[in-house]
């Protein structure tokens, strides 16, 4: 990944739009992390991937299934108190 600043990001911007095509360009602003550019098909990639809420009724069954098959840790009879059936 690359990193640059906004000054040179805004004089050599040909050349980090075609390195984002291989990697991501962090262009930072006053010292800090402030965007990053990556290629169109890397960002359709993520978008497809993207986590799109649905109610429980819509999860395939396979899903609800392997739920019941979910070991739960010792750790977590911390929290026994809270279950009011």
């Amino acid at each position: 990944m690359t990193k640059v600043t906004s000054g040179e990001f805004a004089r050599e911007f040909g050349r980090y739009r075609v390195m984002a095509h291989r990697e991501p360009v962090v262009v930072t602003n006053h010292g800090r992390d402030d965007v990053v550019l990556i290629g169109a098909e890397d960002y359709a990639r993520l978008r497809r991937y993207e986590q799109k809420p649905l109610h429980v009724s819509q999860l395939p069954r396979e899903v609800v299934d392997e739920l019941g098959t979910v070991a739960v840790p010792e750790s977590a009879s911390q929290f026994d108190h809270e279950y009011q059936p």
